[in-house]
């Protein structure tokens, strides 16, 4: 059985072709880490693995991807650049839309990736999740993520487990057509697990993970010892991740991880990903540990590293790896930099995240307002903030909202927060600006906001958001929403009625 036959047999009720969104299709996937690591293939045409690996998202750390038909060429665009027909990017993206392209049909394909490419950070797995969701938009396949998954595994084994967020599980199955491979989100929610991103380098790896794999299983004498570590490891990580044994937990990654690179070492020639300066890191991670400062590593196929810790330790861990990027896969980042501004949004310097609003230091912030017409009336898209954000958990607010980081505009950080909270983009339009001062609830933070609003449209109905950020959404027609707002205040964030206030003074006029 091809590939070809497997997207048969899953878009077979789905009438490929026959609708197409002449918008596009765009989707938004996040990067993954394997825990316990996907090594070896028991066959290279479908990717189906020897073994079950487990793994967890990153976050805000992914590939936004955005597919149109049009055209009599394949175009494709990475990160703002053109990619050539002649590179392996492209070869290999154009195989992968072979499966589904109808006759005569090209593509034009925009990914947009803050991740490095190649480097051992799942570029591959967020990328070609994104794609396959982005399809599954562009011809309204309405497949579930099961189905999605086994297309994603297609273009590249660990995308499979990029359609879903937090803990995932990619299951190897036995079935020779691959249809009992493919990743299930688990229930296990850890807010206060750390992910830190160490960058060691961003260069293409030498041997990509695909070639590595092949020859380590075919050569390595070691690799008949790695189902059996597998088995063992997924046990104890689901029984740490049940118990929140953060000690069990970064034992059994960290382990995991030297085994695979131990068994790829074996192989002949040896595969070897390491740099000295991994190693040089590995001993600080090792010494910290020994120290006191419960921080373990995992490394995929290259030579980074992702660091394993509680949030606790974040500013023991960041003061000994300062170029660390930190990852909050369940919670809202508390060390994010934020602008600082006088009263005229001047900019006068920067602060952490939460010491802005614990001091109530006045900084730049942005509010994004979605809206669609519906029978002569104009709704706006609301979302339920998620049970673990630090404040304002729970309440009903606008599409979405956030702070841009140093040196990045309005505009890029509102298109970039709605990507991320609410899993889709559109163009956005600032319509004016406000200042608000508040007490916050519950928490003893101080909301002082130069807030710029702005505007954009859609008619999605099914929303894909993070689930780390939101909980729930809805469409209300916007007069409704107004009346809610004075009848039930305590549903809604605090900034929502000035934000709706502009809305309807400045832009819609009602």
């Amino acid at each position: 059985m091809g590939k070809i036959d497997v997207v048969k047999h899953i878009l077979r009720n789905a009438n490929h072709g026959q609708f197409v969104n002449g918008s596009g299709g765009f989707a938004w996937a996040p990067s993954n880490v394997a825990l316990c690591k996907y090594w070896g293939k028991r066959d290279s045409e479908l990717n189906l693995p020897v073994t079950s690996s487990l793994s967890i998202s990153l976050g805000n750390k992914g590939s936004f991807t955005k597919v149109k038909q049009e055209g009599d060429v394949d175009r494709y665009i990475l990160n703002g650049a053109i990619v050539g027909p002649e590179t392996n990017f492209a070869k290999r993206l154009k195989i992968f839309l072979d499966l589904f392209r109808p006759f005569g049909v090209h593509y034009f394909i925009d990914i947009n990736s803050n991740v490095p490419i190649a480097a051992g950070f799942a570029s591959s797995a967020c990328g070609f999740a994104s794609l396959v969701l982005a399809l599954n938009k562009l011809y309204d396949w309405n497949l579930d993520k099961k189905d999605l998954s086994i297309l994603a595994r297609l273009g590249s084994g660990s995308a499979c487990r990029s359609i879903f967020e937090g803990f995932v599980e990619w299951q190897c199955g036995d079935d020779f057509n691959g249809m009992d491979s493919y990743a299930v989100k688990l229930d296990y929610i850890w807010p206060e697990l750390r992910i830190g991103m160490l960058v060691i380098s961003t260069q293409e790896k030498s041997i990509s993970s695909r070639d590595a794999m092949w020859h380590t299983v075919n050569t390595s004498p070691l690799y008949p010892s790695w189902p059996k570590q597998v088995a063992e490891d997924l046990i104890h990580l689901k029984a740490a991740l049940e118990d929140k044994d953060f000690s069990l937990f970064g034992e059994v990654a960290e382990n995991n991880a030297i085994a695979m690179h131990i068994v790829m070492q074996a192989a002949q020639p040896a595969v070897v990903y390491s740099l000295p300066e991994t190693m040089e890191a590995i001993a600080k991670v090792q010494k910290m540990r020994a120290e006191g400062v419960p921080v373990f590593f995992t490394q995929d196929a290259g030579p980074n590293l992702q660091l394993l810790f509680l949030g606790q330790h974040e500013a023991a861990v960041l003061r000994s790896f300062p170029e660390l990027e930190l990852v909050l896969p369940f919670a809202d980042s508390k060390v994010k930099q934020i602008v600082l501004v006088d009263e005229n949004d001047v900019e006068i310097g920067v602060s952490e995240k939460l010491a802005a609003h614990i001091q109530g230091r006045l900084h730049r912030a942005f509010s994004v307002i979605i809206l669609r017409e519906r029978d002569g009336k104009v709704e706006t898209l609301l979302q339920q903030r998620s049970a673990i954000k630090y404040h304002s958990a729970n309440l009903w607010s606008n599409a979405c909202c956030g702070h841009p980081m140093p040196g990045e505009s309005i505009v890029t950080a509102a298109e970039r927060r709605l990507r991320e909270e609410m899993g889709f983009g559109v163009s956005l339009k600032e319509i004016g600006d406000f200042t608000y001062r508040a007490k916050l609830i519950n928490v003893d933070l101080i909301e002082n906001e130069f807030d710029h609003v702005l505007v954009g449209f859609s008619d999605l109905e099914e929303i894909p958001f993070s689930i780390s950020e939101v909980q729930d959404y809805r469409w209300i027609e916007v007069s409704e929403l107004q009346q809610e707002l004075k009848d039930y205040p305590e549903k809604y964030t605090v900034w929502l009625p000035p934000v709706v206030d502009l809305l309807v003074r400045k832009y819609l006029q009602l």
